[in-house]
């Protein structure tokens, strides 16, 4: 019942990939934050500016949520099949109790037990099969959610930087599907360059 539409573009994930390396320099007793993780705080961040995006259906309306509520799901490929805890109010909390929270949910969604309440309420989910060396892929949309945020492998890539030298980069592919009878094209692809950036 959805007209979804995928919108596909690559961001120098240079800089996320030398912040990961930094976390795991620091190490200590939190988990480090994966990509994932970081990319989910930018996300949520993203999602402020754009909220329409996480909308969800409620009966024939589209609900916002208020900027406290912003629950993002998090795909996690079990023996069960795909499950998806979702992580809670990610604008409100600090990036190493994100990731604390987010190994929790995918060490219960593997173990087979997540609750339901663990799985419910998400305004928007982000999966990755980058770990599968996928870089494109078209998600399909979580409803009654209307958009879901697909990331693909980090790549080193020759790169034109804009002094015209070329360069070696990390590259990372986004994959974002929305709702076509919610949301255009240009605004979805606006939100999706605010992530980039």
């Amino acid at each position: 019942q959805t007209v979804p539409v995928t919108l596909t573009t690559k961001a120098d994930a240079t800089n996320l990939v030398n912040l990961r390396d930094q976390f795991k320099a620091v190490g200590g007793s939190r988990p480090v934050p994966s990509y994932q993780d970081i990319i989910t705080k930018l996300v949520a961040e993203a999602l402020k500016r754009h909220p329409l995006l996480a909308g969800r259906w409620e009966e024939e309306a589209i609900v916002l949520p208020a900027e406290d509520e912003l629950h993002l799901g998090l795909a996690v490929d079990t023996d069960e099949g795909l499950l998806v805890p979702v992580l809670r109010n990610v604008g409100g909390q600090a990036l190493p109790d994100l990731a604390a929270q987010s190994r929790r949910l995918i060490e219960r969604a593997r173990a087979g037990t997540l609750v339901a309440a663990e799985m419910q309420g998400g305004v928007f989910t982000i999966t990755n099969l980058g770990a599968f060396g996928i870089d494109a892929f078209t998600p399909i949309i979580n409803a009654p959610e209307v958009a879901i945020l697909g990331l693909g492998a980090i790549r080193r890539e020759a790169v034109v930087l804009d002094d015209g030298q070329i360069a070696a980069r990390q590259q990372l592919t986004l994959s974002l599907t929305f709702d076509h009878r919610i949301i255009d094209g240009a605004p979805a692809a606006r939100f999706l360059q605010d992530v980039v950036n």
